[in-house]
């Protein structure tokens, strides 16, 4: 991995927070030319710190449904088989998220489904064979959504 600087980090954090800033408007919010920063923007492109740009859609437009976060533990917690499943549940038209975590649970997803019976479909679908060992549905009631650097105290 390429070492990245001050600079840099400075530039991820604003893509992150609107991937369609203009090299002018990096430069006046990190103090290089526009030129230099949109070098560093191609490089961090190139190097794979930006994987990808995409469009956050406002909530009020996205596919009406019902957003439901479910923690998964795998039997044995088998790192084979979990990966196995996060590419299975990451192909499925209803899971927007899919995370290999930590603590009890092994797998977390984010599914958006038309409706609770839809939900009911996925999970006898998926959720309880084997090695899926048991799971946690929670359904969100309410959404905030923040603008916020995940990278903004990291420098140089």
């Amino acid at each position: 991995m390429d070492d990245l600087d001050s600079f840099d980090w400075q530039i991820l954090s604003l893509m992150e927070i609107d991937a369609r800033r203009t090299g002018q408007q990096l430069s006046e919010a990190v103090g290089l030319s526009p030129a230099a920063c949109l070098r560093r923007l191609q490089r961090l492109r190139k190097i794979g710190a930006i994987e990808r740009e995409v469009a956050v859609i406002n909530p009020a437009y996205r596919r009406k449904g019902t957003q439901i976060i479910v923690l998964l533990t795998i039997e044995r917690h088998n790192l084979k088989r979990i990966e196995i499943l996060m590419k299975r549940f990451g192909t499925h038209p209803d899971v927007e998220r899919v995370w290999s975590v930590t603590g009890n649970d092994d797998i977390v997803l984010f599914l958006n489904c038309e409706s609770m019976e839809a939900f009911s479909d996925f999970a006898d679908a998926y959720l309880f064979e084997p090695p899926v060992e048991g799971f946690l549905s929670l359904v969100v009631l309410k959404e905030l959504t923040r603008d916020i650097p995940r990278h903004a105290g990291q420098a140089g």
